[in-house]
């Protein structure tokens, strides 16, 4: 994905950061900058995330001059938080064995999402410190998380059942979309799991 290579490690580094508020302060510098460089496929993170411009297709979007306060408008609701004002009060730290566990799960890396579990079996149950306040299990819907980490890993079902049977909560919902949904109503409505083919097999799971 053009974005993540875009971002590199400062999405997935968040142990270099102790307050959230920083770290989104450093993604939303980072996004201006493919603005100035008119890179497609952060005009597609905006489209998909600030609210004044939802769906308006990424050449339009160009045409616009967009500055800082747009990408402090857009990372916020990426990450599940109403503005940027809300953002600046917060002073909560990285729960950093849970964004590593979030990272293994999307990655498809089972067995070292075995391992983090086991040594902190309160992941599965914990929910996120962003916004949107998703589980683990939230995280393999593939829906209503940050863009970057909407994936479908072809062991996804195999992930699923491990954490369910670990004690994940089925009927636990996340924050997005204006309401609170559970795991299985997020992935009835993405399409990742769909093209992965694996979509039939997840729903059973989460049924």
């Amino acid at each position: 994905m053009k974005l993540v290579s875009f971002y590199g490690n400062l999405l997935y580094q968040t142990d270099q950061y102790s307050l959230i508020k920083t770290h989104l302060s450093k993604i939303a510098d980072r996004m201006l900058e493919g603005v100035q460089d008119n890179q497609d496929f952060i005009f597609r993170e905006i489209n998909n995330y600030h609210i004044d411009y939802l769906g308006t297709p990424a050449e339009e979007l160009k045409k616009i001059k967009f500055t800082g306060e747009d990408c402090r408008t857009t990372i916020p609701n990426e990450y599940g938080f109403k503005n940027w004002q809300i953002v600046e009060q917060l002073e909560d730290h990285y729960d950093h064995n849970f964004e590593k566990a979030v990272n293994f799960l999307v990655h498809g890396d089972f067995k070292e999402l075995k391992k983090i579990v086991e040594l902190d079996p309160k992941l599965v149950t914990k929910k996120s410190k962003y916004g949107h306040q998703a589980t683990l299990l939230h995280y393999t819907a593939s829906n209503g998380v940050e863009m970057w980490r909407q994936k479908a890993p072809l062991n996804l079902p195999e992930i699923t059942n491990f954490l369910i049977e670990q004690g994940a909560d089925l009927n636990a919902t996340m924050k997005v979309y204006g309401g609170s949904f559970n795991t299985l109503t997020l992935l009835k409505s993405s399409i990742h799991p769909f093209n992965a083919g694996i979509a039939e097999e997840m729903i059973n799971i989460l049924q």
